[in-house]
């Protein structure tokens, strides 16, 4: 009896920790495939880039309380990346290093590879459906503040339904929430 309870706690955390959608697995996958590429061609750029996404990717993992891993996560994990470095690229200009410059560039060019590889959303098509939201809700209630408009917004299906991450959905709805009701 107690061995059939220990095996059976055992598949229980395994099908916990494993808990992530298939496109997930398969970006994974694909990303430590381009890993092993990249070190047979020598390709250092690439393979230190690829690294360090995989790397980050981990540290999401842990700090995710939820142990669910999508491929909503993967995008903005990606998303943060990107934004990073066009951060990098910026000083790296204002300090006359456009050799470190063009290096962020290309890892930029890399990240985004990888992140129009997964099946989500294109921030345009989020942008699209945030907009169209926005102006149904302002004819039923035009006085709504940005908090109250997002309480209309149905988070637990919206980002099924769209494709995307809520994070996009709620950066887009702060984006455009000028432009429509005002």
């Amino acid at each position: 009896m107690l061995r059939r309870s220990s095996a059976l706690v055992i598949r229980i955390r395994q099908s916990l920790r494993f808990n992530s959608t298939e496109a997930y697995t398969a970006a994974i996958t694909n990303l430590k495939k381009d890993l092993k590429t990249s070190m047979i061609n020598k390709n250092d750029l690439e393979k230190n880039t690829i690294k360090g996404l995989l790397s980050e990717i981990k540290n999401v993992e842990i700090d995710n309380k939820s142990n669910h891993n999508d491929e909503f996560l993967l995008f903005d994990t990606y998303s943060k990346l990107i934004h990073q470095r066009k951060d990098s690229v910026e000083n790296y200009l204002a300090n006359k290093r456009e050799d470190m410059a063009d290096k962020e560039k290309k890892e930029i060019d890399i990240i985004k590879k990888y992140q129009n590889l997964l099946p989500v959303s294109t921030q345009e098509e989020v942008d699209a459906k945030v907009i169209e939201l926005l102006k149904f809700i302002r004819k039923e209630e035009p006085t709504l503040q940005l908090k109250q408009v997002f309480g209309k917004v149905n988070w637990k299906t919206t980002p099924e339904q769209w494709k995307t991450s809520s994070k996009s959905v709620r950066s887009s709805i702060v984006t455009h929430f000028k432009s429509v009701f005002q």
